[in-house]
């Protein structure tokens, strides 16, 4: 397999991964009021929904304008700060996407979609060692993150170069997310013979 084909395209495939990980579903905002949602009116929560097809449609644009108008009424909610910046990572506007990660993360410190957002950016930005931390952080505070072991398998595989590390994020990835990703299958096949016949 070649190793540069295959990693092309790591960004599209993160950020449409994210995108799930990314947006809490309307219903979630019912179940347990706390002290950021107990006061979430009907009509924000038919925005947030909006917000959420429009993101989910790709209609980015929308979408931004809809989480905006969120953060406004709400800006102490972290969701519609990680959303928007998961939008603005999607534009290629990096800059705007980690003002709006770091505004997630003030109002949510532990938030894993956040914390993963940013290690996103601090990736893009050629901040590696904080890339990992922030993804680190993610799966501290959800262990069965996803998206945020594929991102850190990525980053140690490539990155850091460091297969034996990158591997088990991987195999968490596959676990995690269904096991579908048929690409992703050939490649942990291919790292772990190159673990045992370098061994």
């Amino acid at each position: 397999m070649d190793t540069l084909m295959y990693y092309t395209k790591p960004l599209s495939i993160i950020l449409l991964l994210l995108i799930a990980g990314c947006s809490t579903s309307p219903s979630k905002l019912n179940q347990k009021p706390s002290k950021n949602t107990a006061s979430i009116s009907d009509a924000e929560i038919s925005l947030y929904r909006q917000a959420i097809t429009e993101l989910s449609q790709n209609d980015l644009d929308n979408a931004a304008t809809s989480f905006l108008k969120m953060s406004q009424a709400k800006p102490n909610l972290a969701g519609p700060w990680a959303n928007l910046a998961l939008i603005y990572i999607k534009q290629q506007q990096y800059e705007r996407a980690d003002n709006a990660v770091k505004t997630a993360l003030k109002n949510n410190p532990n938030m894993p979609q956040a914390l993963n957002l940013a290690g996103v950016i601090a990736e893009q930005d050629g901040r590696i060692d904080a890339a990992q931390k922030f993804y680190e952080k993610a799966l501290i505070n959800k262990p069965d993150y996803a998206i945020a072991h594929y991102n850190l398998a990525l980053l140690f595989d490539v990155y850091l170069q460091d297969i034996s590390k990158a591997l088990p994020h991987y195999q968490q990835y596959m676990a995690f997310s269904g096991g579908s990703d048929k690409n992703t299958a050939l490649w942990i096949q291919e790292l772990i013979y190159n673990l045992e016949n370098n061994d």
